[in-house]
Order: C-alpha cells, then structure tokens, then sequence
C-alpha cells in the first residue's frame, strides 16, 4: 500500500502542470454537475481531497465555501496553490493523505473527491475517514471513472488503466461504489453514470507516455473482448493517425451520512 501511494506521488509531482491545463479535469459536465449537487455551498467548511490543479477547489470556493484543497503530492498542491493564485477565494492547502483525514469528527460540511479514488489504496477506510469526519448533516461528493459490472471486462479495463499510469490501483464498478458507501454508514442521496469521450492520444499525452506504451495499448484495445468493447464503444480512426476514441464512464455520487 504504501509502494502506491509513492508511486503516485511519483508520477503526479512530474505532471502535476498537465492536470492544471487538463481540459478533462478542469471542465465538463462532472465538474459542474458535483458543484451542483452540494448546494448550498455558501459559507460551508469544505474539504477537497486529491485536489490536483485544484479545479473543484476554486469552483466550492466561488459558491461562497471555506475550502482546504489537500492533496497526498506536494507538488500538486504548489500547482493548485499557484493556478489559484489570482483568484479572490477562500483557499487553505493541506497534504492530506486520504485514509487519514486530520480533521475532527463532525468537523466538516462537505468533503469532495474527484477522478482520484482509483489511485487510493483503501476507499473503504476513506470512505469510513469521511463518515467519521462529516457533521450529521454533512455532505460526501465523488466523481470517479468506473469499470463495468462483468468482472472479466473489469480486469481488462484496469489492466489497461494501469498500463498507462501505473499509480492507478482500482477502478470500481458502480454496484461495488452503492456496497461501499452502504458499509460505510453512508446514504446515497443521488447516484449516476456520465459519459466522456475520450481519444487515446490525448489520454496517453496527460500521462507523458512513451510510444511503446502507446502502441501497447492501441494493442489492448484492438485485441478487447467483446464485453469490453460494449463498454468502451472504441472508434479506430481511419485517417492513418492510429488514434482511436472510447467512452470513459464516471459515477457521481453524492452521499451524507445514515441517521
């Protein structure tokens, strides 16, 4: 466990500046949809975890949120720091790790987390952190990429998250995310799938991959089951360039904590 959690900080102080500029992480429709799912914001006591360029951070503080953006890299949190920098917001920083929470219990109106918990070793221990850490009437928010529910075509899938970024630990399906936040004494107040269109070379470019990696996985996708293939919905463009477009589904869940 923590071998990943070095590997991650590993990999993200080296691009820590791609998901500053990353159109993926910085817009769209998770983004705005996660903000305004927690509403009211204004005046709220907000942690977001694994907060990268720092992207949901500026947008709890906009809504009126005493925000700490925390992050496990410190490079991250000096790239959300200086992308923040400009802004008129409401901004403490943190290196947080995400099993371990120093806040007090029932300290907390909101906690965000967004396309981060696939690289955390122990969602249910943070999960467990949150449910500790919420006030009675607090808020948890979550977008993050998610598997499909054949367990064969999940495994293909994270083998091929984690070729190309091998800090990735675990993409969960969204039956496996409903069981979690249950054990966690967590009630689902909304739940849904969002779809991204993806292209492989803007996927591989966040991640600074090699061309070999490259080609690995235009290989992996090429040679997919079938299942797989009905999940990610793949379009092999024929313009000679060899990139190819897929389908990314994120789960958006918005949970407080059971009575």
């Amino acid at each position: 466990m923590h071998d990943v959690r070095s590997l991650s900080q590993q990999r993200f102080s080296a691009r820590a500046e791609n998901y500053v500029q990353s159109q993926l992480h910085s817009s769209g429709y998770t983004l705005e949809r996660l903000i305004a799912l927690l509403q009211p914001l204004s005046g709220k006591l907000a942690l977001d975890v694994a907060t990268g360029g720092g992207h949901v951070a500026l947008r709890l503080a906009q809504h009126g949120a005493r925000v700490v953006a925390s992050d496990l890299t410190p490079a991250m949190l000096k790239a959300a720091r200086a992308h923040l920098s400009g802004q008129r917001s409401l901004v403490s920083y943190a290196q947080v790790e995400a099993s371990h929470l120093p806040f007090r219990a029932k300290s907390l109106d909101v906690i965000t987390v967004r396309h981060a918990p696939h690289h955390f070793p122990d969602v249910p221990r943070f999960l467990s952190e949150c449910a500790r850490a919420l006030k009675p009437d607090g808020k948890l928010g979550i977008v993050d990429q998610i598997a499909p529910e054949l367990p064969e075509a999940a495994r293909y899938i994270n083998a091929l998250e984690r070729l190309r970024d091998p800090s990735h630990n675990w993409q969960f399906r969204l039956s496996d995310w409903h069981a979690m936040l249950h054990a966690a004494a967590l009630e689902i107040a909304h739940s849904e799938v969002a779809t991204v269109r993806l292209e492989l070379y803007q996927w591989t470019r966040l991640q600074k991959n090699d061309a070999e990696t490259v080609l690995r996985l235009r290989v992996l996708l090429h040679q997919a089951p079938q299942a797989v293939r009905a999940f990610l919905k793949p379009t092999f463009h024929d313009d000679g360039s060899g990139n190819i477009s897929f389908d990314h589904h994120y789960g958006i869940f918005i949970a407080r904590k059971a009575e």
